[in-house]
């Protein structure tokens, strides 16, 4: 029981946001480190990203049944009811806001909140069966953890926020839109309006090369207005062509499968190590 409590709050994409927030928490706080304030970021922010995945759970049951990859989610088998789940969902909610707000500060769980929302009202619930879109709505709430891991050290909004912002916005689109192609028959199956299966999947690996470029373009304007070291860069510049060349590859290539499977586990490579640069940029 207690596994599948665990499943349904999606441990790889708290992992996934985890990284995030370390990476900006780490940069932002140089030279002082606040274990403790850095432990109820990390603890806070998780919990309201599990209760949104679960939230996200329970409302995309009947979309997980029709789909191969997901008909044997907890939900979907009755393993628990979804009730209990939404009971548990609010509980680690409220306990992850409350965590934010008076172990933390109120502007990273304000941002917290709004995360929460667009994932599970705008994108889930409102947008996800219905528009193309729904993919870049998503991706809002997708970026913030990072900028709640500068938050949390600052207590402010600022250009860096906002940079860190679109630059995950952008990550996000690339890697969504090859998750989105690797498993385009059970979009279909499911009835869901995804961008390839409106639009073709030509037409979805060509925005993959552009969001790659704005991706691109916004790493490198932390490095020209001071946030970031030339040295982080050039490094990182290397990967990110690497990647380019592989979206550009992948446009021409007739096996996508082959080419998305590439595409989407080079995007994890590429975020990883862009957080673990940002977190030792000091150093340069």
């Amino acid at each position: 029981m207690l596994k599948d409590y665990l499943e349904i709050t999606k441990p790889r994409i708290i992992i996934g946001n985890v990284f995030l927030i370390i990476g900006s928490f780490l940069f932002s706080s140089f030279p002082d480190f606040n274990f403790f304030l850095f432990f109820f970021t990390v603890f806070g922010t998780s919990l309201v990203i599990a209760s949104s995945c679960i939230f996200n759970n329970i409302i995309d049951i009947d979309i997980d049944n029709k789909m191969n990859r997901t008909k044997n989610r907890v939900l979907v088998r009755n393993l628990i009811s979804p009730t209990s789940a939404l009971i548990f969902a609010c509980f680690i909610g409220i306990v992850g806001f409350l965590i934010l707000g008076f172990l933390v500060n109120i502007l990273s769980m304000f941002l917290s909140f709004i995360g929460f929302v667009i994932y599970v009202f705008f994108y889930t619930f409102l947008f996800k069966r219905k528009t193309i879109y729904s993919t870049f709505i998503g991706s809002f709430s997708g970026s913030i953890p990072s900028v709640i891991g500068h938050t949390a050290v600052s207590n402010d909004i600022n250009l860096f926020c906002f940079l860190l912002f679109i630059t995950f916005v952008f990550w996000q689109m690339s890697h969504f839109y090859a998750i989105s192609i690797l498993h385009i028959n059970d979009y279909k199956k499911a009835g869901l309006p995804f961008f390839p299966l409106v639009k073709g999947i030509l037409k979805t690996k060509k925005h993959i090369f552009y969001y790659i470029i704005c991706f691109m373009i916004s790493t490198s304007m932390l490095t020209f207005l001071g946030y970031l070291s030339y040295i982080f860069l050039l490094f990182f510049s290397f990967f990110c062509f690497y990647w380019l060349y592989i979206s550009y590859i992948s446009i021409r290539a007739r096996d996508d499968k082959k080419f998305s499977s590439k595409l989407f586990y080079f995007s994890i490579v590429i975020v990883t190590l862009f957080n673990f640069l940002m977190s030792i940029d000091f150093i340069f």
